[in-house]
Parts: C-alpha cells; sequence; structure tokens
C-alpha cells in the first residue's frame, strides 16, 4: 500500500468532511497546527501521539488475547505522513529548487520560513519510527488492506516519503513486465543498484514502457536510485500476478515453465515433473489443451498462486517430452496459446507461493536451485566448473547410477540433476549461450533462504525453524550483516563481519524470539540492503485469519454426514464434535458386532496391472539443439543504415536462448591476457541447517494460521513434501489427531479448516493428551502448573519422525482441571474421549444414505477396489457395485456404486478411503482387524478409517496410526476390545 493521495481520492473526502478550497492545501495548513517550530522538537506531539498508541495497540502482542483482536486503530500521524508525502511529489516539478531537493518543497507544502524549516529538518528522523508505526499497522492486518512499501535504502529519512511519490500506481503496474524481461523471480531480494542498472535498459526501449513524467525523471538521473529502490520494494512483494492489462503486459504474462518436486521417502529420493502455466486475457482457466502433443490431449488445471494454474493432483507426464520437447498449450475458449521452448540448462528455484521447484531464467546470487543438464560431457563438464569456481553444489544424479552420480527415479534418460546449487560470485569469461543461465544479472545479493516460510500475504518466517541468510556480492573486500530488532526500542542483537565476498549465517541456533528484526548487508562503508526479516509462531498468531475463518464443528444435528464433514458451527445443535470434545449422546440400540480377530485381507499385494495413463506433451525434433548441441541463432533483418544500438540480440529458433554480440566486431589482441577468473571468498559459520521443515514446526504454523482455505495447508506441508499426495497426508492426520477440524464439499474434497480449541483428552494409558491450539508458550505454563501439582508433560516423537505427541501424567483428572481452571482454560478436560466420541456417531449405512448420488462420471479408464487383496485392479468399466477409481480428463475421483447404482447408472463420490470402507460394508466384511494381544486395531494401509471414525481410534494412544508394510496393514494402538467391537459395529451397519 502506498500513501498517494490522488486528486480524486482529495476530492472525495474534501466531500465527505465539507471541505472547502483546495483540500491538499487545506491539509498542509490543518498539520502546520500540530507542529512545534519555536523552540521544541518539531514533531513532540505527535510523537507523544504515536507511543501511546503502540502502547496501547500492540503493548500486549505477545498474548493470544491481544493478537487475535482485529480491532486496531491506525497510526495517529496519518495525516502528518501524507503532507510528508505531498512534499516529496513537488520533487521535479519545478525550476525554482534542485531536482533532488526535498526540505525546501517540506517548507513550502507547510508555509514555514526559513528558521521553523531548519528545526523541522533537525527533528526529522524521528518520521522514520512513524512510517514504522504505519508498516507494523499494516502488517498486524496480514496485509490484509495493503502491504507495508514504506521503505528507503538511500537518503535514509526522506527517501521514504519519496519512495510513496515517485513512481505512480500505473507505473508500478507495469513493473511485473520488467521483472519478466530480466528472469527475476517473484518474492526475489534484489538491491537497488542492481535494478537501477537493468531499469535503465528497460525504460531506454522503445517505444519507452513507462509513462512521460516517470521518464522525465529517469533522465535527470538525480531520482533513479530512489526509483530503483522503489522497484526493489514491489518485486519483494510481487506474487508474479499481473496487474496492467496493456497489450505488452498480456504478451510477458502468458508463460509456462517446468515444475518439479523432490520426493524423501524410505526408499530414498524420487522426482516429478510437472508445468506451471499463465495464459493471458484467460479468466477461469479450468482445462488446457497440449496442441504440440498429435493426440491434442486435455489437462485439468486448478489455480495457483499469481494467476498461475497447475495441473490437477494426480496428473502424470511423459518427463521426457515434458523437459526436452516443445511444449505448446491452448485455452480451449480464448485460443490463447502459451509456449515452452526446451532448454539445455534449466535453473530450478523454489516458488514459496506454489510450493515446488519452478523454472526461472538464470540464477540469482545467493539462491538454493537445482540444475536440470542434458547429458553432454561437454556441457556437463563446462557446468561443474564454473559452479566449482564461483560456488557450491550438492550431488549429482542420473536417471540410472554411474561413477559420478546418484540414481533418482523420474529423472528423464539423458538428463542430469545438480543439487543444493549456489552462485556465490559472478563467473568471469562465461561466453557459450548454454551457460548463460548460470550469470547471475545482479552483483549483489541478501536472501533468507530455508527456513519454514508461512503462509499469508506478508512474508514471514517460523521462529522455531528460522530461514538461514546469504550474502553475495562480487569483488567485496568485508562483508558486513547487522541483525537489529525494531519496535519500540532499535537493538542491535548480532553482527558479523569478514573479509569475504560470500557469507552464510543459519539463524538456528540464535534462538531469537517472534517480533521483526531489520538486516543490514554493508560492504565496506556501504549499505546496499536493508531487507526486515519478520519472525512468528503459535505464540503470536496471525490475528486475521483467526477472527475471519469460518468455526467449524461436526453438528449431527444439522448435518448427516458430520461424521467426515465438519461444518459452519449453528450454535446450536445438541450432538457436536468440537476438537477432541463431545457434546451430546445419540439416541440409538446399541450395535453389537464384534470385530473379528486377526486380518482379513492379503498380506502380500496382488499385481493389478494398474498403470497410471500418462501425457505426452510433445517430441524433440531431432534436428533441433536439443539434440545436436548447436544453436540456430536467427539474427533481426538488416535494412542498411548506421546502427542505433551497440549491440545486437539473436534467438535461437530451437531453444529460444538469446545471444548479445556486438553492433561492430571486435578483433581480439592477441597480446591482451585472458580475464582472471572470479576469486570466491566463503564465510562459513556454522554446519548446514536442515530445511525441510518438521512436522512439529509445521502443526505450530498451523496454530498460528487458525484457520482458512485448504490451501494455507498445504502450503505448509510444502515445506515438507511439495506433491498433492502428501498434501491430502497431511490435512487427514492433523484432522485424526484432532488438532484441527476439516469441511469437505459433496465430494469429500477439503475446503477450509480451522484448528481447534486446547483440549487434554483423556487416553487409555498415555495419560492426558495435548490436542489443538497448544502454543509454546502456553505448553510451558501448563508444564509449570502440573509439575507444581505433582505431574510432569511429556513429550512422545513421532514414527519416522512424523508428529510429536504430548502428554500429561501423574495427575488425576479432578486435579488436572484444577490446574487448567487456574490457567483459566475451564472445560479444557475431556474425560475418557474416545469412547464419548464413539457414542456420537452414525452407523456408515446412515452416512451412505445421506451421501447425494450423482451420475458415474465419464471416464476413461477405472480400476475396482479388491476386498481381498485390497489393492486397486484394473477393470474394462463401472459396472458391478463396489469401490472404484475412475479417471476423468486426467483428474482421478472414487466413487462407491451400490447395487442400485449399477442398475440406474448413478454413484456417490468420497474420499478414497471412504469408498473403500462403503464397499467392505455392502460386502459383509468391514475393513477392520484386531490384534488383541497388542490391542492394535488394524485396516489395510490406504483404507485408514475416515473421518471421526479414525479419530477416536487414534484417541485411545493419543498418536496416529503406525504403518506395517510386512502385513500391508495400518494400526491404531491401545484400542480396548470394546471400542475395536464398537467402530466395527458402526462400520458394518
Amino acid at each position: 500500500m502506498y500513501l498517494e493521495i490522488t486528486p480524486e481520492v482529495f476530492a472525495s473526502v474534501a466531500s465527505e468532511l465539507d471541505v472547502v478550497g483546495d483540500p491538499a492545501r487545506r491539509l498542509a495548513e490543518v498539520v502546520r497546527e500540530t507542529l512545534y517550530l519555536d523552540d521544541r522538537n518539531g514533531f513532540d506531539a505527535h510523537r507523544e501521539r504515536f507511543q501511546m498508541w503502540r502502547r496501547h495497540e500492540f503493548g500486549l502482542a505477545s498474548t493470544r488475547v491481544k493478537r487475535t483482536s482485529t480491532d486496531l486503530a491506525p497510526p495517529p500521524v496519518v495525516a502528518l505522513l501524507a503532507v510528508l508525502v505531498l512534499a516529496a511529489e513537488r520533487m521535479g516539478r519545478d525550476a525554482n529548487q534542485a531536482a533532488h531537493a526535498y526540505y525546501p518543497r517540506l517548507a513550502e507544502v507547510l508555509n514555514v520560513d526559513e528558521g521553523e524549516a531548519a528545526r523541522l529538518k533537525q527533528a526529522f528522523p524521528i518520521t522514520e519510527t512513524f512510517w514504522r508505526g504505519l508498516n507494523d499497522y499494516l502488517v498486524a492486518h496480514e496485509g490484509r488492506i495493503g502491504l507495508p512499501t514504506a521503505d528507503a535504502l538511500s537518503f535514509r529519512y526522506v527517501g521514504i516519503p519519496q519512495s510513496q511519490a515517485l513512481v505512480r500506481a500505473a507505473d508500478r503496474a507495469k513493473l511485473p513486465v520488467f521483472f519478466t524481461r530480466f528472469g527475476l523471480a517473484p518474492g526475489s531480494e534484489v538491491i537497488a543498484t542492481d535494478l537501477e542498472r537493468l531499469m535503465d535498459v528497460w525504460i531506454g526501449g522503445s517505444p519507452c514502457p513507462v509513462s512521460s513524467n516517470l521518464k522525465n525523471l529517469w533522465g535527470r538521473g538525480a531520482a533513479r536510485e530512489r526509483i530503483a529502490g522503489v522497484a526493489a520494494v514491489e518485486l519483494r512483494l510481487w506474487d508474479g500476478a499481473f496487474r496492467d492489462t496493456s497489450e505488452q503486459s498480456l504478451t510477458a504474462s502468458g508463460q509456462v515453465g517446468l515444475c518439479a518436486n523432490l520426493r524423501q521417502s524410505f526408499g530414498g529420493r524420487s522426482i516429478e515433473f510437472s508445468f506451471v502455466a499463465r495464459v493471458p486475457r484467460a479468466t477461469a482457466v479450468s482445462e488446457l489443451v497440449v496442441s504440440s502433443a498429435e493426440a491434442k490431449p486435455i489437462v485439468g488445471v486448478i489455480p495457483a498462486a499469481g494467476g498461475r494454474v497447475r495441473p490437477i493432483p494426480g496428473s502424470r507426464f511423459d518427463a521426457a517430452s515434458l523437459v526436452g520437447a516443445l511444449m505448446e498449450l491452448q485455452e480451449p475458449d480464448s485460443g490463447e496459446t502459451i509456449t515452452r521452448r526446451p532448454r539445455r540448462l534449466v535453473p530450478l528455484r523454489r516458488d514459496e507461493l506454489i510450493g515446488a521447484l519452478v523454472e526461472t531464467d538464470r540464477l540469482q546470487l545467493a539462491d538454493d536451485v537445482l540444475l536440470l543438464v542434458k547429458d553432454d560431457s561437454r556441457l556437463l563438464g563446462n557446468v561443474l566448473a564454473v559452479i566449482d569456481q564461483c560456488g557450491i553444489r550438492g550431488d549429482i544424479y542420473r536417471s540410472i547410477a554411474s561413477e559420478d552420480a546418484q540414481a533418482l527415479p523420474g529423472l528423464p534418460e539423458g538428463w542430469v540433476l545438480i543439487d543444493g546449487v549456489q552462485m556465490l560470485t559472478v563467473p568471469r569469461g562465461v561466453k557459450h549461450v548454454d551457460l548463460h543461465a548460470l550469470v547471475p544479472l545482479t552483483t549483489a545479493q541478501l536472501n533468507f533462504a530455508g527456513g519454514l516460510k508461512m503462509p499469508g500475504r506478508i512474508r514471514k518466517f517460523s521462529s522455531l525453524q528460522p530461514p538461514e541468510i546469504r550474502a553475495a556480492v562480487a569483488e567485496a573486500e568485508t562483508i558486513t550483516i547487522t541483525i537489529t530488532s525494531v519496535g519500540d526500542e532499535v537493538v542491535e542483537r548480532y553482527q558479523w563481519s569478514e573479509q569475504a565476498n560470500a557469507m552464510v549465517i543459519p539463524l538456528a541456533g540464535l534462538e531469537l524470539e517472534d517480533g521483526d528484526y531489520e538486516v543490514t548487508l554493508q560492504v565496506d562503508d556501504e549499505v546496499l540492503s536493508r531487507p526486515t526479516l519478520r519472525l512468528r509462531s503459535a505464540d503470536t498468531p496471525d490475528a486475521l485469519t483467526w477472527e475471519t475463518c469460518t468455526s467449524l464443528n461436526y453438528e449431527f444435528d444439522w448435518s448427516p454426514t458430520a461424521a467426515i464433514s465438519a461444518n459452519a458451527s449453528l450454535g446450536t445443535a445438541n450432538l457436536f464434535v468440537d476438537g477432541v470434545s463431545t457434546i451430546g449422546l445419540r439416541d440409538r440400540p446399541r450395535l453389537d458386532k464384534p470385530v473379528p480377530e486377526g486380518v482379513g485381507w492379503a498380506a502380500k499385494k496382488a499385481s493389478s496391472g494398474v498403470v497410471q495413463p500418462v501425457v505426452v506433451l510433445g517430441s524433440a525434433d531431432p534436428k533441433s539443439c536439443m539434440v545436436t548441441g548447436k544453436h540456430y541463432i536467427q539474427l533481426p533483418t538488416w535494412h542498411g543504415g548506421k546502427a542505433t544500438a551497440k549491440t545486437i540480440q539473436g534467438v535461437c529458433r530451437d531453444c529460444g536462448v538469446v545471444k548479445t554480440s556486438p553492433t561492430r566486431p571486435r578483433w581480439k589482441n592477441v597480446h591482451t591476457p585472458d580475464e582472471a577468473p572470479a576469486e570466491l571468498h566463503l564465510a562459513q559459520y556454522t554446519t548446514d541447517v536442515e530445511l525441510q521443515a518438521q512436522w512439529d514446526v509445521c502443526l505450530d504454523t498451523v496454530v498460528h494460521v487458525g484457520g482458512g482455505p485448504i490451501s494455507a495447508l498445504e502450503r505448509i506441508a510444502a515445506h515438507v513434501d511439495g506433491t498433492s499426495l502428501f498434501a491430502d497426508e497431511f490435512v487427514r492426520a492433523l484432522e485424526v489427531a484432532g488438532h484441527i477440524d476439516v469441511r469437505r464439499d459433496d465430494a469429500m474434497a477439503p475446503q477450509e479448516w480451522e484448528a481447534n480449541p486446547a483440549y487434554l483428552a483423556e487416553t487409555m494409558r498415555n495419560g492426558f493428551l495435548l490436542a489443538g491450539v497448544w502454543s509454546p508458550s502456553m505448553r510451558a505454563v501448563l508444564e509449570r502448573e502440573v509439575k507444581a501439582a505433582g505431574g510432569q508433560v511429556t513429550r512422545v516423537a513421532g514414527a519416522d519422525s512424523g508428529l510429536s505427541s504430548w502428554y500429561v501424567r501423574g495427575l488425576s483428572g479432578d486435579r488436572l482441571e484444577n490446574v487448567t481452571d487456574a490457567m483459566s482454560l475451564p472445560h479444557a478436560v475431556v474425560r475418557d474421549a474416545a469412547r464419548r466420541m464413539l457414542a456420537a456417531l452414525p452407523p456408515l449405512s446412515e452416512l451412505e444414505a445421506a451421501m447425494p448420488d450423482v451420475p458415474i462420471p465419464q471416464h476413461s479408464k477405472a480400476t475396482m477396489f479388491s476386498l481381498r487383496d485390497a489393492s486397486w485392479q484394473n477393470v474394462p468399466g463401472v459396472g458391478a457395485p463396489g469401490a472404484y477409481r475412475v479417471e476423468q480428463a486426467f483428474r482421478r475421483l472414487s466413487i462407491w456404486v451400490d447395487q442400485g447404482g449399477a442398475i440406474s447408472r448413478t454413484a456417490r463420490i468420497g474420499s478414497v478411503q471412504l469408498v473403500k470402507h462403503l464397499a467392505g460394508r455392502a460386502a459383509g466384511r468391514p475393513l477392520l482387524g484386531y490384534l488383541s494381544a497388542s490391542e492394535a486395531l488394524v485396516v489395510p494401509i490406504g483404507a485408514d478409517l475416515p473421518g471421526l471414525y479414525g479419530r477416536v481410534a487414534a484417541l485411545c494412544s493419543g498418536q496416529l496410526p503406525r504403518s506395517s508394510p510386512r502385513t500391508r496393514s495400518l494400526a491404531y494402538l491401545d484400542v480396548p476390545r470394546d471400542i475395536a467391537d464398537g467402530l466395527h459395529s458402526l462400520l458394518a451397519g
């Protein structure tokens, strides 16, 4: 948000307030009356009001009560700041003063004499605190009413109001075209001096892409650095979307690029390739036609961040054609076509908004990227030589293991993947056009890499897993990095200084608490960058999402499908489940169908022959540079006359790579020595930190966010594993554990979620489980009070580094209730939680009857679930009653077809787990077994107990079910016989 008051805004406000005359002049007159310009600090009155405002609005920011209140008054200095911007708008518009002179303009606006102007200038630095308060106000609203833009690197104090006025909204809307042209990734931290060099090329183009006003300001030179500073802020806040609707912007916005996910599993690492696209002028894009493929298949797509689209989860593509062939995608309605040309060297950078690795034009300094390289020995050798000289790298992978590379499933044959690449200085003398992607356009960089980036419009990281600071400055002699906490007081916390041109500083061991920190990059005596690092946790929840997310409960009075999907709470239900607490009791006769002993399905998986359809996107031209390695550079036609530019750009016909050449040949002097290679001096302070997020940190972030659309949970899950399969597992795990409630649509797809209240649920033998929104500080208070009462709080680590469980042990329910009452947590203790919830659940037949019947979806392929083998089997089509998976426009749906549906050709759409249990019930063999010796309730892998049925089983132990590949089963632990029988009766009834 920019404090840019246009004539239209002034006119509207003046009309509303009945202001007569020039509203800008009247505003300045009113503000002038609030200033002390005789013998005191001119801004004393504003400073006192501002400090009172900060103490009142943010004084209790560390408590949940205050942080979850969105009723924040704006800072009482907005009118003053608006006048400061009015003065900045006058700069360069007249010849009375120098174009860069700010204080004389401020004196004119406020109509003060020379002495008053001098005192105002002396007191002016305090205004930086006021601007910071405006930023804090926007941050407290999590960017819903605007993103903080008040920032200035050069001309530190006067530069901030200038940053609000120099570049108008119409020109700011065009900046994404500039970012796209030079391959600058959304959210990048690029210093203003580097952007100034690139903007000079862009603005100097013909036709000029910006307004005449900005062009004139740029031409004068004095404002260039500040204009570039505005562009740097815009790039940092850019989410990849285009706001301008001009033809130039629409042309630049049409893009398609590779997208990849690295998966870490028990069998090792694997990679999965897909694409991410943006179609210009398209509105609601639901499918794209692959016009480059012979069969022209249709790919279903879903919206993604930044106005982009991604293939529907479950889509699979032929990796070789996706990476190595020309790909053309067409939007059927508009006819718009976007193209990706294959490249022999592809940098893949993590896109925090998408939650995956996304193709970028070229590397940036200090960025963590993967390189996909055509397996050409000469090209690969050159790439490795450049990286080893100017950066660092991780492992090398091929599709099949070799002497110099590990095997990576999913990587197409003929390609090499280089992991963990960071360029920390700019390579010199890189001439081959394929290697230009390794040459950063920037000469200095300060990045926040790794860590867990929280969802939301404001860029913030988890304080439990903060990022590391990466600084790289080409040819620097000394780098200094300073971390300063900002708030009521500005306090320097840490400083590092080294004679190096690259530094990597992990923050994980510094124990930085929640708050905002200014990170300053200084090279020699010059400050190059000063970004803000915001750290949050469950102790400082997102105020907006906590109050605006839908309140969800499983209300059986009003929702017949409440056992598997929460609904918006009406507040009038008599029978409902909120987290692990059950209110009310179902009036029904007791069912008695004991669970069978042992495993009732084949422990050894039968071969199903199920092959997921793969989309081929095209084929590589055998004569293209992708195969031959020889580029066909097409140069623009020369029409004679004198050259008007110093360089000429040629484009490869096949891969689109750009080669820049001088318009006049420059003959090399044989006696001229070769350019000295770049030297890398890296100061490494600690060993590498773990960049992949842990489940417990993700849960803390879930508590911080509090609720909202399911996409927020998917972005959190992407820090562990970026695939849609894991995102689904993550959502179901948190729901089963009782930490969140989830609302699903008629197709049982998750739509929104809400974090549950803090409860202590009684388990069978592990004590009382902490479920819901337990922040670290709340847990610490509980631990102190429980210890004083003679008990203890214990953490049990999750299996395979999964979700941990916390318990209160050593106290009776009555004594624990006394503890929670003292903590102002009444009704937090839930006695016999599993049995109370079991008593509220309906039989599966009742749930089935409430699910809507729909015509069997059109499909190209179908598989049917075999109860005997607990696996999917290929079938010619949907015929007999059963659980099916059908492929529809490269989307997979799970459906249940009962006896009547097989005749009427109707089905019920559900989750993959639910339709399996519906099939088991219909066949009289529910997918449950019981192991009496260990009190374990078992189900086949992939047939987890759906919804609240699974929550009941998990509450018995307070832990997620454990998998057993040997028996192909999931085991819910510590489940007493009566609860196992009760669940079996419900799923059979």
